[in-house]
């Protein structure tokens, strides 16, 4: 334990700064990675249910992906008269053959669970009928009925299966003898409590309002501008019948059904009593997979001007209006009072870029002047692309601007002073993703500091949401995320409960707040350590050899990570390193191991096209200095890597031409933050919000004081603590959850902040 003086932490609760929190500051962002629609928030139980499953989607899918036949008869594909046009793919079934749908994992099936099968079928030749079933893993029916199928031609069947066991269990269509079914656009529901399929999946949709969001981004993230223009997010192949919505291969690598399109998304909205935030494509696609960014032609361009601005008419326009009477049609009259508008998501700042954000930003400015145009400044807090974002966003006059963070824990903990000095007469910001890196309770307390200066400058911070959300247990492409989940399970991490803590209780006016205590932790300089080389994806021969000047063997590289030697806090390696197999580029590693700090420097990261330098605190990386795009590493081609490390200063040279030159951030981190809201209680009084991060090993004495000498606090507070900061993992629940506690505090009496804690206290003078 620390003593008195480093322990103590006196907070001075000041006047109004003048600060409005925008009471649309806590938001989410869902994007369809993770499988987090499909086989997530989708209710839809069966995989594939379409048939349309291609290699475009995923290597060796097919439309036969997620089913399986037994029985002897045939099952079949057939293109040549399909439900709709949009969707070309379905099954002839020749029995005797049950067909079989793995799902997601698998569907767990309660005593009475009901849910409702539905199909179109076309009943080509011979009697009887077919029948469904869902079975367990020994094919005993947990749930069971007869499929009656009308005569030829599609039609669109339904039945509802009630459950009379329990387990996990497989949907099974039996198909007898002598009978020829065609079956396409199935779909398996469970129904809710009013006996209707549900939409969302109820649990998923519980642990989403509880975190009370002001506002839903959808669709991405990279989906919404997809991997070239075949795969930009068009807004009306996803509302209308299933069968008329075309399905697309997923930017993550898998596939999506589009059942939860543009109408489901804004009665998601709804749902959860939060505002939409629809992010379209500003006319480009992503420009970081299978080639550079895809422009739509300018003479296509007016067309897809007007699709932007029918999808605001879709969502405001009067009955009265194209968009309006559509919505209308498909069962939602009253217009969904769409106020904010994302164009662009982590977009290469190029000429193309700006021509085409530029037409659609005049446009719906003229058009709807009610929407608030948020604007995009690449993918990362700094760099080209964000300097150039943000110059352009000044420019164009936009309202607010996208910014993303993905960082370490050390980087949040050293950047809180970062909205401090935004010119307020500019653009406001949407921090619109953001995470710590990792799943532990170390990153959930860098991220509750930051969001505290978020709430100091919330003039110029206007919105905010973490990402991603949601992640499927097994099926995941990126981590940290939110919450997981399978089929049984909904597995919120501390993450979670630390957006929940800002989001529930919110104050409206920031109050100035002085923090008399130790609550900074020193970052030291760079440790000597070794030069560790590796080359995942490929063989490299690594020659010519030297650090410092004193010359090494020569070594064989490949995944496993191999030692060239020594080096201090200052030194220089070079090398020439020549790929003989594979297809990937190699990764220098230079420092300490484990959870010191040491630096990396790919050479060929992001499918061998990139040179980029890493910053590892506490085991967990940062990119410092690009990506850079290069030509990449090939077979028989030497490389010659020189990398000097200078004080916090590191240069890359590939070649000899200088890519990277970069120096580290080795500022203190401010590891104990404190920030403070008001608002008026529903009985008139009022109440104060203060929110306290201790970030550090010891429990800290808190006292909080008022210049007007209030005799003392009264209220509660939720306090989430418990853990050491690197207990919480990927793929697991939270160590830690909020505890309410009451408070009664004298003047002067101290609170005790945990070690590795969040508190949120809502609080009235005594």
């Amino acid at each position: 334990m620390l003593d008195d003086d480093v322990t103590r932490l006196n907070l001075t609760l000041g006047e109004p700064t003048g600060v409005t929190l925008d009471p649309d500051m806590w938001g989410i962002f869902f994007e369809d990675i993770n499988w987090s629609l499909d086989g997530g928030l989708n209710a839809e139980l069966l995989r594939n249910g379409d048939f349309a499953f291609t290699p475009a989607d995923h290597a060796g899918w097919g439309p036969l992906t997620a089913w399986q036949a037994t029985g002897g008869g045939s099952v079949e594909i057939r293109t040549e008269d399909p439900v709709h046009p949009n969707n070309g793919t379905y099954v002839r079934v020749a029995g005797p053959v049950t067909l079989t749908n793995e799902g997601f994992d698998a569907v767990r099936v309660h005593m009475d669970d009901a849910f409702r099968l539905t199909a179109f079928t076309w009943r080509v030749q011979g009697v009887g009928e077919a029948s469904v079933a869902l079975v367990d893993a020994a094919g005993a029916a947990l749930a069971e009925a007869p499929f009656v199928t009308p005569a030829e031609g599609w039609h669109e069947a339904s039945l509802d299966l009630t459950a009379t066991a329990e387990g996990l269990g497989r949907l099974a269509i039996t198909v007898p003898r002598g009978l020829v079914l065609e079956l396409d656009m199935l779909s398996l529901r469970p129904l809710g409590e009013g006996g209707e399929p549900l939409t969302f999946r109820q649990d998923l949709v519980d642990v989403l309002r509880d975190l009370k969001p002001s506002f839903v981004r959808f669709p991405g993230g990279c989906v919404a501008h997809g991997l070239g223009l075949g795969n930009l997010y068009h807004w009306k192949q996803t509302v209308g019948p299933r069968e008329s919505r075309v399905p697309s291969f997923n930017t993550w690598g898998y596939h999506q059904t589009r059942q939860i399109g543009y109408l489901e998304y804004f009665e998601l909205c709804e749902l959860l009593g939060a505002t939409a935030m629809p992010i379209v494509a500003a006319g480009v696609s992503c420009q970081n997979l299978r080639g550079r960014a895809a422009c739509i032609p300018m003479a296509d361009m007016p067309a897809y001007v007007q699709d932007i601005l029918d999808l605001v008419e879709f969502a405001n326009g009067g009955t009265d209006t194209t968009w309006g009477a559509r919505r209308a049609q498909l069962g939602h009259p009253e217009p969904f009072g769409l106020r904010l508008l994302g164009l662009g998501n982590e977009d290469e700042i190029t000429r193309d870029f700006e021509e085409r954000y530029a037409m659609v930003a005049s446009a719906l400015a003229d058009r709807h002047p009610e929407i608030t145009v948020i604007g995009t400044a690449g993918p990362q807090p700094f760099g080209p692309d964000f300097e150039d974002g943000w110059a352009f966003a000044r420019e164009q006059r936009v309202a607010i601007v996208d910014e993303h963070a993905y960082r370490t824990p050390r980087w949040f903990h050293q950047n809180l002073d970062r909205y401090d000095s935004y010119d307020r007469s500019g653009p406001a910001v949407y921090f619109g993703e953001y995470a710590a890196r990792t799943n532990n309770v170390r990153s959930a307390m860098a991220e509750a500091a930051f969001m505290t200066t978020m709430e100091r400058n919330g003039d110029i911070v206007r919105l905010a949401s973490y990402a991603p959300l949601l992640a499927r247990l097994g099926t995941t492409q990126w981590v940290p995320d939110m919450i997981y989940f399978d089929a049984d399970r909904v597995l919120l991490t501390a993450s979670y409960h630390v957006q929940r803590m800002f989001s529930v209780e919110r104050g409206e006016d920031v109050l100035s707040v002085e923090v008399d205590g130790v609550v900074d932790v020193p970052v030291p300089p760079r440790a000597e350590g070794t030069v560790r080389l590796s080359a995942p994806g490929a063989r490299v021969k690594v020659s010519d050899a030297t650090i410092d000047g004193v010359g090494l063997e020569a070594v064989d590289v490949d995944d496993a990570e191999v030692t060239l030697g020594a080096i201090g806090a200052d030194g220089i390696v070079q090398f020439t390193a020549t790929r003989v197999d594979g297809q990937e580029g190699m990764v220098i590693r230079l420092g300490g191991t484990g959870a010191e700090d040491f630096l990396q420097v790919d050479i060929g990261s992001w499918q061998n096209k990139t040179t980029v330098v890493h910053s590892f605190a506490d085991g967990i990386s940062n990119d410092i200095d690009g990506p850079y795009a290069w030509s990449g590493m090939s077979t028989d081609v030497p490389v010659t890597v020189r990398v000097a490390l200078e004080g916090e200063r590191i240069r890359v040279w590939v070649d000899g031409e200088l890519r990277h030159d970069v120096a580290e951030d080795r500022r203190p981190e401010t590891r104990v933050v404190a920030g403070c809201t008001t608002r008026t209680a529903e009985d008139g009084m009022r109440e104060y919000v203060v929110r306290m991060v201790n970030a550090t090993d010891d429990a800290r004495q808190a006292t909080l004081a008022l210049p007007t000498g209030a005799a003392g606090w009264v209220g509660k507070a939720t306090v989430l603590a418990g853990a050491g900061p690197d207990e919480g993992q990927p793929f697991e629940a939270s160590p830690i959850e909020p505890q309410e506690i009451e408070i009664a505090l004298a003047a002067g009496q101290a609170l005790e902040l945990p070690a590795w804690s969040l508190t949120v206290a809502v609080l009235r003078e005594a």
